[in-house]
This record gives structure tokens, C-alpha cells and sequence, in this order.
């Protein structure tokens, strides 16, 4: 990872959905280039920048509280297909390092939300814990303060995605 990604990565403070966890996975896949480490460290980062208030309590509020499953489906649906463009983007672009430490951090660094999106489905108490831990983090901060604004946070999480694209 070069010096200007790694100064900007910390100031991206108000983002995180999951072409983000994807982007964020690359630069762990392409820096670690290790799968098993690469994966490992990914996963924990998921917990760790989901943290930053990233504006989606709105649209889980609407789908847990009040059972409204289209904004929440259809939010994740683009956002899902997002991070498969992106990943097909930052494939070619990342040539330095093997595929299999690539792909591994980033399905690590996305593990959670998939493994929270199967509680949701399915209410499976083997999930419980993972999903418990998951809301610990993304809540911590917005039970505190306050979530920001969707739309900000979406104009937040281009720009770094289009940083770490420039920069890998």
C-alpha cells in the first residue's frame, strides 16, 4: 500500500457499506498477500470500520423494527452488485499479488454482513453470537452520538473507493 492511501485511509471517517468492506479487503489482500492472514485480517476489520457512523441506521431500523424489507433489499442489492463490479475492477488492476489473497481478505472483510444478512433469514441461534457481536460494533458509536446522513455517506464512500482504486 502506498504512502497516500495509507495517510488517507484513517479521514474517511463517515463511510462504510459493503463495496467499501470490499474495497478495503483489496488493499488487505494486496498488502498482506497472504490468504489465511489475509482473510483473518479482514474479518476483524469489518468489526473495526463498522464502527465509523456510516448512515444505514435508518434503512436496518426499517427492516428490524418496523419489517419494511423493500428499501433494505433493494439498498443491498445495488450495493451488493457495486462491490461485484468493483472487485472485478480492482482484479485487473492488482496483478502484484495472487488472486487467492485477494479474494480471501475481501470475502473475509464481507463475511459478517453476509453471516448477519443469514441470522436475519433464517434466526438461527448458531448466528446469534456473530450477529450480537456485528451490532456491538456497527452501534457503538451511533448509540453514543448520532448516524450521519445516507446520502453523505455515500458520497464518502466513492471518494474512497475511487482513491483505492487510483492507488492500487
Amino acid at each position: 500500500m502506498n504512502l497516500y492511501l495509507s495517510l488517507t485511509l484513517p479521514y474517511t471517517y463517515f463511510i462504510m457499506t459493503l463495496s467499501t468492506h470490499t474495497a478495503v479487503g483489496a488493499v488487505i489482500g494486496i498488502s498482506v498477500g497472504n490468504p489465511l492472514l489475509g482473510f483473518i485480517i479482514g474479518f476483524v476489520s469489518h468489526f473495526l470500520l463498522d464502527m465509523i457512523p456510516h448512515g444505514d441506521s435508518k434503512i436496518s431500523d426499517n427492516l428490524r423494527v418496523h419489517k419494511k424489507k423493500k428499501g433494505a433489499f433493494t439498498y443491498g442489492t445495488i450495493d451488493g452488485i457495486i462491490a461485484i463490479y468493483l472487485i472485478m475492477i480492482l482484479i485487473h488492476i492488482s496483478r502484484s499479488t495472487s488472486e487467492l489473497a485477494f479474494t480471501s481478505a475481501i470475502a473475509g472483510s464481507i463475511l459478517p454482513d453476509l453471516l448477519v444478512g443469514l441470522h436475519d433469514l433464517t434466526k438461527s441461534k448458531f448466528l446469534k453470537p456473530i450477529n450480537d457481536l456485528h451490532f456491538y460494533f456497527h452501534d457503538f458509536f451511533i448509540n453514543r452520538y448520532h448516524d450521519i446522513k445516507l446520502p453523505t455517506a455515500l458520497v464518502g464512500q466513492l471518494i474512497l473507493i475511487l482513491i483505492i482504486i487510483t492507488q492500487i
